[in-house]
């Protein structure tokens, strides 16, 4: 179920790992990479009450551990995460299922949980005092000797606040990728070598997200005619499913100049925006990083189709297949062995 859900999220590479433990006691652990292009490892938490009407109220929890040594509730919280980190995990994934929906999914860098926790269990000491939340007394973060985190309490919503206000904690069951693009102008000059692609950034972006770009928009409509309504990779002519694609991401309307634009295929595009497909600016060859071979080597080495007065900015080419050499780097793929897999 997760991973059909977080590849829902535009998360790639999906891998879902078990362990088994003494008795029944087993762990998920599921490696990724996130939309910002980031390996990221993370450990699952089921959570458990919600909605129940013997309670009179609604809520959902995560068990953090099932209990504190001599009163240490930071100490012994902090001995669990070093565990888990020292296994290579990155984040917690705390989930709460209705039925066959995921109600609740909030994923937590691992070295926010204990911070998080902290604020939970003061805002509850504050409620208590205040006495806002009727007859309660039992603090929501010390559940008996048990350290509790909350993603939901009807009664106090202030405490789940705490979470999900934290910048760091991504909430994925309503953070559903958004699949338009605003609608800006295309520069007016789209003269041959024209485009520089601007150095300053004018909002504010998570480094390299997915995003989709189907939308009618003046942008999507130039380069469909500039490259005839065909993929310049693959040469697929399903207009439904071509996108406009920045070569130079896009900071500002500056950057809406056609020059710095390509016509993909869905699948195409996300790859090119994940530095996982790159287009070398001399040849105008694509090349792969390693893990698409399987699947997409069909494509490496195609030269992408464009007339002589359409091609690209060969400066946003250059400035983009450095990312995309980047990538291969980081990933310890020589230039060398992209070229024997070309001939091959």
């Amino acid at each position: 179920m997760l991973r059909e859900f977080l590849a829902s999220r535009e998360f790639l590479h999906i891998e879902d790992i078990r362990k088994k433990y003494g008795g029944n006691t087993e762990s998920q652990t599921i490696l990724a990479m996130s939309p910002a292009g980031e390996s990221i490892a993370i450990r699952v938490r089921l959570c458990w009450y919600r909605g129940g009407k013997s309670s009179g109220r609604s809520y959902s929890a995560v068990q953090l551990l099932s209990s504190v040594k001599g009163g240490d509730w930071e100490g012994s919280l902090s001995k669990k995460i070093h565990r888990d980190e020292q296994e290579g995990v990155t984040h917690y994934l705390f989930v709460q299922r209705e039925d066959q929906q995921i109600k609740y999914a909030a994923l937590v860098p691992i070295a926010e949980v204990v911070p998080i926790w902290s604020s939970q269990r003061d805002v509850s000491i504050e409620l208590i005092k205040k006495g806002t939340i009727g007859r309660v007394t039992k603090n929501h973060a010390e559940n008996g000797s048990s350290p509790t985190l909350y993603l939901h309490d009807e009664r106090a919503p202030e405490v789940a606040a705490v979470l999900w206000n934290h910048t760091a904690v991504r909430d994925l069951a309503r953070d559903v990728p958004d699949r338009r693009l605003a609608d800006h102008e295309a520069d007016e000059d789209d003269s041959l070598d024209s485009y520089h692609p601007s150095p300053n950034d004018l909002r504010e972006l998570v480094a390299r997200e997915i995003r989709e770009r189907r939308g009618q928009t003046k942008f999507r409509d130039v380069l469909r005619q500039r490259f005839n309504d065909e993929c310049v990779v693959t040469g697929c002519r399903v207009v439904d499913v071509l996108e406009a694609a920045h070569i130079s991401p896009y900071r500002g309307p500056e950057d809406h100049n056609s020059q710095n634009g390509l016509l993909l295929r869905s699948d195409i595009h996300t790859l090119f925006d994940l530095d996982l497909l790159g287009i070398n600016p001399e040849t105008l060859s694509v090349e792969l990083h390693p893990v698409l071979f399987l699947e997409y080597g069909n494509l490496a080495g195609k030269r992408i189709t464009c007339s002589n007065e359409n091609k690209p900015s060969r400066e946003a080419l250059r400035l983009r297949f450095q990312e995309f050499r980047k990538n291969l780097t980081q990933a310890g793929v020589n230039e060398r062995s992209v070229a024997q897999r070309l001939i091959a």
